[in-house]
């Protein structure tokens, strides 16, 4: 049974490699955008978007979606599943271009920017950690050129996982396995990788530094102890005196209601619009659609 399982991941893992190799080198939609502004510490904004995936054309995800964000602000997409907010997430990312309407920052399309350029100043946390077969140390500066041993000490302590990795035997030099997970519960590798993007929002001077941090239910596996000192945490970089003089922004897709308490604004997508936003405690006084949610137990309290 076990050779049969290997056989059949084998083959299955060949046909992926196959159809990669196959794929075109030169992408127009990527390679584009060649601006590159001194940071990302302006305003975000989705003007009248539409987007469907390239699999279901016929099926858009987002439909004249719009939506402003200011430097700084603290963010949170919420809806029932299947709404877009990933999708948001994603076109942010540059995964995907919009169909319709056009995603700014500033003034500038997004599709104009530089996408190495864009990628290297956004810290992204996924919900499904992805974390390699190195050390926790490794793992951490993964993606952040330059940064100290001291910094990746504080990021983890940020995401609340530092004692969690000195109790392992060799500290931050513990290889953490072929799994990518070594020892480490769920919540744990999740601390880890919010560490590795809290790690790229402290680098100092031209080639690193994120100004945009996205958090994708990136703290769906943490209780709410450790995720109430991540949250801690991530608002205060957020409101730091490095972030006053370029301001850090976040965006989050949650579908917790004590995140949602401590965001400056929550934005309500349904039909992939948006269709209310506003602090936590004014929805819930609206009686409108966030309140019917909230609920309706669609989300956790």
């Amino acid at each position: 049974m076990i050779v049969a399982e290997k056989i059949a991941k084998s083959t299955q893992a060949t046909a992926s490699l196959l159809t990669l190799s196959s794929l075109s080198t030169k992408d127009t939609s990527e390679s584009k955008g060649d601006l590159r502004p001194s940071h990302l510490s302006l305003p975000i904004e989705f003007s009248n978007v539409s987007f469907s995936y390239p699999s279901r054309p016929t099926q858009p995800i987002l439909r004249n979606f719009n939506l402003r964000i200011q430097p700084g602000e603290l963010v949170a997409l919420v809806g029932a599943s299947g709404c877009g907010k990933s999708t948001v997430v994603g076109l942010m990312q540059r995964l995907y271009e919009p169909t319709g309407g056009s995603v700014l920052i500033g003034e500038e399309r997004l599709g104009m920017i530089d996408v190495g350029w864009l990628r290297k100043r956004l810290a992204v946390v996924s919900q499904a950690p992805v974390l390699f077969d190195t050390s926790v140390g490794e793992n951490i500066r993964y993606g952040s050129s330059g940064i100290s041993d001291v910094d990746i000490r504080t990021a983890a302590k940020w995401a609340n996982v530092h004692e969690v990795v000195m109790e392992l035997a060799e500290g931050y030099d513990t290889v953490l396995g072929t799994s990518g997970a070594g020892g480490l519960s769920g919540g744990q590798a999740q601390r880890v990788q919010i560490a590795r993007a809290l790690a790229r929002m402290v680098q100092e001077g031209g080639a690193g530094g994120a100004d945009l941090l996205l958090i994708d239910e990136g703290t769906s596996a943490l209780d709410g102890e450790n995720e109430g000192v991540v949250l801690d945490a991530v608002r205060a970089l957020v409101s730091s005196e490095r972030s006053r003089r370029r301001k850090r922004t976040v965006m989050m897709v949650t579908h917790k209601l004590e995140v949602m308490r401590l965001c400056d604004r929550v934005v309500v997508v349904g039909n992939g619009r948006v269709v209310e936003e506003g602090r936590f405690e004014e929805l819930m006084e609206r009686k409108g659609e966030f309140a019917r949610l909230a609920g309706g137990g669609v989300w956790e309290s």
